[in-house]
């Protein structure tokens, strides 16, 4: 809540003081949430049937993107006058992987990728298929793709960070269970860290825990289902250190808003976590605080499911990249799913 108007004989009037008070208030509440609408460029949309999940930047402002409709990683040239989307690697794992849903940042130019059989009629992965392999563009092509390890006991594992102090350790959200796993990535070693009521899906809708970004001691994520973004401290071990901390609702920011995966923009804990949200939005959570800066655009945000700030410049790192998953016509072709940009 505000802060009431401090007392003083000028304002003894109780009708006064209760002006003071509404108009403080509604000062307040405006603040919350504000609307923005900067710019937003088209960069590059994918034939149909292409459901764009998730991505990430390489310190060359190379987007890489992953798919959960085809096994293939893309990588796309954001600064070219005519994008194009080029596969970097093709991956087909012994248990027919068909898609791939979250990639991070392990090392400088390395990445984490998951790799699974998907039915996307439920967005969970085949039981026995889920795995995670790593992508270092240090190397040449032909020695770049390297297996990690198998999830025999996961459907899904949808946004991934690596470990905010450990580099080890993969951290992968499990949006059925409502957990948190840790992956070691020199053993291969795995399992759940932590789980909690308030990473789990609900009764009607089946992602719990989403997006997944670490920094600092804490670990930021979205739980869909719940709708709400939270962050709670993690220890070297990946376990968690105290209560989750509830940041802002969704609910908040729109009656229809549903949050997705983040990208965090903060200098101690303080600055802004960007969500890319269902059916139409972008929105900044501003820390501390929880203000929302929503920016609603129904032609050129169509069910973003992901986002990420440049690299390369200072241009760049004021620019937010977000996917698209698209849309489905009443014949369930997806349409329009790609990859648009807001200037900052």
């Amino acid at each position: 809540m505000p802060s009431q108007p401090s007392r003083s004989s000028k304002s003894s009037n109780p009708t006064l003081k209760m002006r003071l008070f509404i108009t403080a208030l509604a000062l307040w509440a405006s603040s919350a949430v504000a609307q923005a609408s900067p710019p937003i460029r088209n960069i590059y949309t994918f034939p149909p049937n292409h459901f764009i999940e998730n991505i990430a930047v390489r310190s060359n402002s190379r987007l890489l993107l992953t798919s959960m409709s085809v096994p293939h990683l893309y990588s796309i040239n954001p600064l070219a006058s005519n994008p194009a989307a080029n596969v970097v690697h093709t991956f087909a794992n012994p248990n027919n992987a068909t898609g791939i849903s979250g990639i991070a940042e392990i090392r400088p130019d390395v990445f984490a990728v998951i790799v699974a059989d998907w039915d996307l009629f439920t967005t969970r992965a085949i039981i026995g298929t889920l795995a995670v392999w790593t992508v270092d563009f240090n190397k040449p092509a032909s020695q770049r793709v390297k297996f990690v390890t198998q999830i025999a006991n996961s459907t899904i594992f949808n946004g991934i960070a690596r470990h905010p102090t450990n580099p080890r350790l993969l951290l992968a959200a499990d949006s059925a269970l409502g957990a948190v796993w840790k992956v070691d990535l020199l053993t291969g070693a795995s399992g759940v860290a932590f789980s909690s009521p308030l990473l789990t899906p609900t009764a009607t809708a089946h992602l719990g825990i989403n997006g997944l970004k670490a920094e600092g001691s804490h670990v930021y994520f979205t739980n869909s289902a719940q709708g709400f973004l939270g962050r709670v401290a993690v220890d070297w071990n990946g376990n968690k250190v105290g209560a989750i901390e509830v940041l802002s609702e969704a609910a908040d920011a729109g009656a229809n808003v549903v949050y997705d995966d983040i990208a965090l923009d903060l200098t101690h804990g303080q600055g802004k976590v960007w969500v890319a949200s269902h059916p139409s939005y972008a929105i900044g959570v501003t820390l501390p605080g929880a203000g929302q800066w929503v920016v609603n655009n129904t032609t050129k945000l169509l069910n973003p499911t992901a986002c990420a700030f440049g690299r390369g410049s200072r241009k760049q790192e004021k620019t937010l990249y977000l996917t698209n998953g698209g849309e489905f016509l009443p014949d369930f072709t997806l349409v329009n799913e790609g990859v648009v940009a807001i200037d900052l």
